[in-house]
């Protein structure tokens, strides 16, 4: 534990560990590590994703509107950590991962054990992160279960 409780009670938090896909106004594919993703409404179905302010994919989704949550596999550290380096474009992020693109065209992990696509419906900048609010407009799920940041050895909070 560190010497800060309150970093040590926002890290005993469940995040579930994803990859954002986005992509440029150009067409570029783009795919980010993130952990800070939520169901905040039913009806309709929207979702709110924290981006670092100055992260290229904040860049993306605010250009094109649009953005893809790919739910991680159990065991997939490996994988997520290729998602995690800072970057100016998405170049070689995707680089021989088996990717589908779907009604958003924005990247989906044919490695994901589910995905959704958003189109965004508000964002805030409450701090030194984006949030994104999506509304939901396509989805689908396969066997198996996702990951957690814990469960990686990772942390993200605090």
């Amino acid at each position: 534990m560190a010497d800060d409780p309150i970093s040590d009670a926002l890290r005993k938090q469940q995040y579930g560990l994803t990859v954002v896909g986005s992509k440029s106004e150009g067409g570029e594919p783009n795919g980010m590590t993130a952990n800070w993703v939520t169901q905040v409404s039913f009806d309709p179905r929207i979702l709110a994703l924290a981006v670092q302010s100055g992260a290229h994919t904040r860049q993306n989704i605010e250009a094109t509107g649009v953005f893809s949550i790919s739910y991680l596999p159990e065991e997939s550290k490996d994988l997520s950590l290729k998602f995690t380096k800072k970057s100016t474009s998405g170049e070689g992020r995707l680089e021989d991962e088996p990717v589908s693109y779907n009604e958003t065209g924005t990247p989906v992990l044919d490695a994901a054990v589910a995905w959704v696509e958003c189109r965004v419906v508000g964002q805030a900048e409450p701090g030194d992160h984006v949030v994104f609010y999506g509304e939901v407009i396509g989805g689908g799920a396969r066997d198996g279960r996702s990951t957690t940041l814990e469960e990686t050895g990772m942390h993200y909070a605090g």
